[in-house]
């Protein structure tokens, strides 16, 4: 298991010194970077949850794809993870920042997901709407999920609104079966 309150304790100390230094946005953008590096790499991920893997080898490898990168004090965070062995948590804690960023600049996730990918002027009238509905700034993504057939799924934070094809032939077949 996770240790989500070591998490939120190194994600909120990286938000307060980029708040007090004034580079959310850039700190920001690391995150996002290292987050997609993560996800486009499980041999990445699976670095740093590795407990068998040196720390000079953990270090040297996270030198050599991030030092010229990331800011430093991202950069440092990530060290200092390491050199502690809570880099297990290196994942929990970026994604708790991203969330702790998101409430700071007052953004709410939101994703659409349809059979094919929408056009600018689809994705700004969705945008609107989330916008409209929770009274905060929108941060959109468009994901692709063939499994709906047809239609879209909208998440606007916790919130989910189901249109789509499959959603109804499967309220139709409850209802047929029940009848």
């Amino acid at each position: 298991m996770l240790n989500t309150r070591a998490s939120e304790r190194y994600a909120k100390s990286l938000l307060s010194l980029s708040i007090d230094k004034n580079i959310v946005d850039e700190i920001n953008s690391d995150i996002d970077l290292i987050i997609k590096s993560f996800e486009d790499s499980r041999e990445l991920a699976n670095l740093y949850s590795s407990p068998i893997i040196p720390i000079n080898h953990k270090i040297e490898i996270t030198n050599k794809l991030f030092k010229n990168i990331l800011n430093k004090h991202t950069h440092n965070l990530l060290l200092n993870l390491i050199y502690r062995k809570r880099d297990n948590l290196m994942f929990t804690i970026l994604l708790k920042y991203k969330e702790l960023y998101n409430q700071h600049m007052n953004i709410e996730e939101s994703v659409i997901s349809t059979t094919f990918s929408l056009d600018k002027e689809t994705l700004d009238v969705v945008h609107d709407f989330a916008k409209k509905v929770t009274g905060k700034e929108i941060s959109l993504e468009n994901t692709i999920d063939k499994d709906i057939l047809g239609g879209f799924n909208l998440k606007i934070g916790d919130k989910m609104i189901d249109c789509s094809v499959s959603s109804k032939i499967n309220e139709l077949r409850k209802k047929l079966i029940n009848n």
